[in-house]
């Protein structure tokens, strides 16, 4: 990567945050880029353009699934907490990837219906605005109830579509510069984004909103994986057209977010055939597309264009020191295993909701937010994180924890504590930090994920600007589904960057906003 590229990312960032064009709430009122400009309200206004949310492939041929889930045992919050290494107790099957499908971008029970006619269906895996915009791939060796081949998750009638027959996996080996996770695994997921399906709503910031999406939607993979038993590793290193090559897809509308190695059964691939181009006719997405040229450029200069380059790239890899403490611990008391909720992961995303009203009137218990904490910043095994020293930073604004002082804390995951930074009752400011929106003054905790960019980026090119957004999102989910586990409820929010880093400060100097999320005891509806 070039420093040219680094100052891409830098600046790419600087003009996609957000800020106030007043104090009223509301997308309407919140400007992108700088404030100086005074630009226009977020939102896109030719509702005639809304593109489809889902990719529809009208002649390839359907695989049936089956919607069964049976029970694996696992507790949710011991699928979440895992981070890929254990033994592996099964290997991937058709069933698995149905439960991956159905579980991460399958369509919930719920719906609603927009002004202009249409169904909105809900997705188990939440997205920015429920603008759904990811896709799911799989590369597979023959498996016991599925032949080789490239499929692409069709979550409109739960099935796969088959794209290519035979086992392309060595085109993957080739595309991460024989990265060994990938190189032994028997099916290999690819998530792609299709970003105008985003930028419709949030323009230049989509691009953020994918590595936030596919965090959010890759804790359920890493979940679902963990709960039955299959080794998972997340590979974000990768030669990206040849991993849209091998999909089918464009790599400038529709582009690779992230590789996941599932499974582990040391069988080398064999010689992948040829990767001709796809003529497979797809629904059309939108009757107009806009293209955002600070998107496509901000792709462009985070991407790597050979095997060779991802391979040097990994070799990179850089683990962060954890920052010393320099005020007051408190040491984390999570819930012992045998206190956990039995109920699995699986139950748990079919209950998942967007949690937007929080009882201010009660406490939430200090081992719930301990365990919380302790469970959804292990991380997770691959090429680029590491597990248990994450390369963002997680800040919190405590509103109502029980034996926990009201203030700002600094979360140590290898000390397994927090630390006070600042005492006092900050409901106000969360408010207004989140974009005006009162949830979050109202919830317990507000959660912070934030990074030191240019350090990222010294160590991982303009590629790591892709992984700061994507791990505080990885967490962030891991943490919304343990919620659910505890009785509990989470949200995804959106924030006003230079005015959290400067409540934050000093304690952020350098520091860059990712992504927040807030948590605590849901307020139940009074019927009447």
């Amino acid at each position: 990567m070039s420093i040219d590229d680094v100052q891409r990312a830098m600046a790419f960032h600087d003009a996609t945050k957000y800020y106030a064009l007043d104090d009223t709430p509301g997308d309407e009122r919140i400007g992108i880029g700088d404030p100086r400009a005074r630009t226009e309200a977020i939102w896109q206004r030719d509702p005639g353009i809304r593109p489809a949310l889902r990719k529809v492939y009208e002649t390839a041929p359907p695989v049936g699934l089956t919607r069964d889930l049976p029970a694996t045992g696992t507790p949710a919050l011991e699928a979440v907490a895992a981070v890929g290494r254990e033994p592996a107790r099964v290997a991937p099957d058709r069933a698995l990837l149905g439960r991956i499908g159905l579980l991460t971008n399958g369509e919930l029970d719920r719906s609603r219906t927009e002004r202009d006619g249409r169904v909105h269906h809900f997705r188990t895996a939440g997205g920015t605005g429920a603008q759904y915009h990811l896709e799911l791939y799989f590369a597979c060796a023959d498996l016991p109830d599925l032949d080789a081949g490239v499929y692409h998750y069709s979550g409109a009638d739960h099935s796969l579509r088959l794209l290519r027959a035979g086992d392309f996996r060595a085109a993957l080996v080739d595309a991460t510069g024989e990265e060994p996770s990938i190189a032994a695994a028997p099916v290999v997921l690819a998530m792609t984004s299709t970003i105008w399906r985003n930028a419709w709503r949030y323009r230049e910031r989509a691009y953020r909103h994918v590595h936030w999406d596919a965090g959010t939607s890759l804790s359920h993979v890493l979940a679902v994986a963990a709960s039955a038993g299959v080794p998972a590793a997340l590979v974000l290193g990768f030669a990206d057209p040849l991993v849209a090559a091998l999909l089918g897809v464009d790599g400038v509308r529709e582009v690779p977010v992230a590789l996941v190695a599932l499974g582990r059964d040391g069988t080398p691939a064999p010689p992948a055939p040829a990767v001709e181009p796809l003529d497979l006719p797809t629904r059309p997405l939108s009757p107009a597309e806009v293209t955002w040229h600070a998107v496509t450029d901000m792709h462009r200069a985070s991407s790597l264009a050979t095997g060779a380059e991802a391979a040097r790239w990994r070799a990179g890899r850089w683990r962060r020191p954890d920052p010393e403490p320099t005020g007051e611990l408190v040491q984390l008391r999570p819930l012992p295993a045998d206190r956990l909720d039995p109920r699995g992961v699986e139950e748990i995303i079919f209950r998942r909701r967007s949690t937007r009203n929080y009882d201010t009137d009660v406490e939430i218990g200090f081992d719930a937010f301990s365990t919380l904490l302790e469970r959804s910043t292990r991380g997770a095994a691959g090429d680029a994180l590491t597990p248990g020293a994450p390369l963002t930073d997680l800040h919190l604004i405590v509103n109502a924890v029980e034996g926990l002082a009201p203030g700002v804390y600094r979360h140590h995951p290898q000390r397994g504590a927090v630390e006070l930074v600042r005492e006092g009752l900050f409901r106000d400011r969360a408010t207004r930090i989140a974009a005006a929106q009162s949830y979050a003054g109202d919830a317990h905790v507000n959660l912070y994920y934030l990074a030191d960019l240019p350090a990222v980026l010294h160590h991982y090119g303009a590629r790591g600007y892709r992984i700061a957004q994507l791990e505080g999102a990885l967490h962030a989910g891991k943490l919304h589904l343990g919620t659910h586990a505890l009785g509990l409820g989470a949200v995804g929010s959106t924030s006003f960057d230079d005015e959290v880093v400067d409540f934050l400060a000093p304690d952020v100097v350098g520091a860059a906003y990712m992504f927040v999320t807030v948590f605590g005891r849901r307020r139940r509806r009074v019927a009447g």
